[in-house]
């Protein structure tokens, strides 16, 4: 079988320009694909926390409505699993770490930067027990960090002289 042999003379320039519409093509695409990515994540990021409030919600653990509050099961598994001593205990370290990562100037803030904060705490050793008590009562580690949020969330207000009971009561 005989072979051909196709010659195309290209100059230079035309070459680079070539290597630059195709750099240009797939680092625009590159960009592109990335911003839809990031708000995918972003999306995502916003249903597993909607999840999260949901379950809490069927487990009886804590009440969606604003202000949301821990039910008497939320509050049952905060003693028992001993999540409310471990919190009291690292209480100043907790409030510091938090007020050090996180806007907490307003309610909302506040609520939103404790829920956030518990959302990432390494717990360490005391984790095992967590879940322990969370496989115990059904939960997820999502719910029971959500109940050690709300109950963070009203530590910090106290902390920034407000009550949690005036959540909802706009300033005047």
């Amino acid at each position: 079988m005989n072979e051909t042999n196709i010659v195309i003379n290209v100059g230079i320039g035309k070459l680079l320009a070539i290597i630059v519409s195709v750099c240009g093509t797939l680092i625009g695409g590159s960009w592109y694909i990335s911003s839809k990515l990031t708000k995918v994540e972003t999306k995502v990021g916003d249903f597993e926390s909607r999840l999260t409030t949901l379950t809490g919600r069927f487990d009886l653990a804590y009440s969606s409505s604003s202000p949301i509050s821990l039910k008497p099961k939320g509050n049952e598994f905060l003693e028992n699993s001993g999540l409310k001593k471990y919190i009291e205990d690292k209480k100043d370290w907790l409030l510091s770490q938090c007020q050090s990562e996180h806007s907490m100037s307003n309610q909302y803030d506040i609520q939103e930067s404790a829920f956030r904060f518990f959302d990432n705490l390494d717990f360490g050793d005391f984790e095992t027990t967590l879940k322990d008590f969370a496989y115990k009562y059904g939960w997820s580690m999502e719910t029971v960090r959500r109940i050690g949020g709300i109950y963070f969330r009203d530590i910090c207000l106290i902390k920034k002289g407000l009550k949690p009971e005036d959540l909802d009561k706009p300033k005047l």
